[in-house]
């Protein structure tokens, strides 16, 4: 880091102080300001500053995060004509009902039937 980034970085810190205890002042931005000797120009660039940083520096945790989901796998089993127990036509659609397939399944797919 450059010396001027060094001193930067600084005066960020400075002014996060700064907009922080005037805000927990009580007064206005342009009373405080005047009591600081500043413009409350400087006071509000400042500011912008200090929120663009926070929230880019935010924005960059929230992408350093990893989550980790478990996704469970449906169980994979080889199917062959012979095996299943029941074939559905809807339309141009060809169901076939196999005897693993669960009640939950079997309702979810009476379900889509009524839909069409």
């Amino acid at each position: 880091m450059t010396s001027i980034e060094l001193k930067h970085q600084a005066q960020l810190q400075e002014w996060a102080s700064a907009i922080k205890e005037c805000r927990s002042s009580g007064r206005s931005v342009r009373e405080w300001c005047r009591q600081q000797g500043i413009t409350p120009t400087t006071y509000y660039r400042w500011e912008r500053e200090v929120l663009s940083v926070a929230g880019s520096m935010a924005q960059q945790e929230g992408q350093d995060r990893v989550a980790f989901a478990k996704v469970p796998i449906p169980r994979q089993e080889c199917r062959n004509e012979a095996e299943h127990s029941a074939t559905l036509y809807v339309g141009n659609v060809r169901m076939d009902i196999y005897p693993s397939c669960g009640m939950e399944q079997l309702k979810i797919l009476v379900e889509m039937l009524h839909i069409c």
